[in-house]
């Protein structure tokens, strides 16, 4: 499996964010004011707008990714697409924005104030369906690699910052993994946030090398380890990361969480032609 397909309109990436809604995501996020709910929300909507951006030409918005972002725990044992009940292409993401809202930003220096797109709001309401949530995104998995079987393997990225309340969510997120297309299995990324301050583990290589916890030992063991085309990008935002090393952060703040989303699409959008 050599995750080398080069990305195009005929044979675009696949991105699914599963975003945890449950009411402990109402807590602040570690070293932030904001709660991780809404640093999560913020992080994925202004990552979406960031792959519009790469993705736009003199011509326009080239279709070179389909999008789909799966929301759980905002209703009791529910998990519904936030954007649309099935992935959709980069090409119509802007038909789907909910509300624009004023930003400002420092930029050379300079304070500018911009419109930062929103296609979904912040919830944090009731438990975790986690099991729900990655049934959903392997029946979206399934048939986008029905439908795209010399693409570059689909990359999805769970945030959560706890275990699931609906079973064990390993099973089915062993079943994701061992999807793939003619360039690769499927890779599964996971983001444990935490309102506590300590020191964020990111990369690691073995069990060992994170906390006795059972929900962060539970989240290692459904993340892929890192293809070895993807090392050298993954290197630059994480010093630590070797061969072996599962796509996961631990006790992850803010700062972490954009890393994080930021590897995941750039390890696809660099294979573009």
């Amino acid at each position: 499996m050599v995750y080398e397909s080069e990305i195009s309109r005929r044979n675009p990436g696949l991105f699914i964010f599963l975003l945890d809604q449950s009411r402990s995501m109402s807590r602040k996020i570690a070293g932030g004011q904001r709660s991780k709910a809404q640093e999560a929300s913020d992080a994925i909507n202004r990552q979406m707008n960031e792959v519009i951006s790469r993705c736009t030409k003199s011509d326009g918005i080239r279709p070179y990714f389909d999008v789909g972002v799966i929301g759980y725990g905002f209703k009791s044992g529910e998990a519904r697409g936030l954007i649309s009940n099935n992935p959709i292409s980069i090409a119509e993401l802007e038909n789907h924005i909910l509300k624009m809202e004023k930003r400002t930003e420092e930029i050379d220096g300079e304070t500018i104030e911009t419109e930062f797109p929103i296609w979904f709001e912040p919830v944090a309401s009731y438990d975790t369906p986690m099991v729900k949530a990655l049934t959903l995104a392997k029946e979206w998995v399934e048939k986008w690699v029905d439908e795209h079987k010399s693409s570059f393997p689909p990359v999805v990225i769970n945030i959560s910052d706890g275990g699931a309340t609906d079973g064990v969510p390993v099973d089915i997120a062993k079943e994701i993994m061992k999807l793939q297309t003619d360039d690769g299995n499927v890779l599964l990324w996971n983001c444990h946030l935490s309102e506590k301050t300590e020191t964020p583990i990111s990369f690691p290589m073995d069990e060992t090398q994170i906390p006795e916890d059972k929900n962060a030992r539970t989240m290692f063991a459904m993340t892929s380890v890192v293809p070895e085309p993807m090392v050298a990008i993954a290197k630059e935002e994480f010093s630590n990361v070797e061969s072996g090393s599962k796509a996961y952060v631990f006790n992850a703040n803010l700062e972490e969480l954009i890393k994080l989303l930021d590897i995941g699409t750039r390890v696809v959008y660099d294979r573009v032609e």
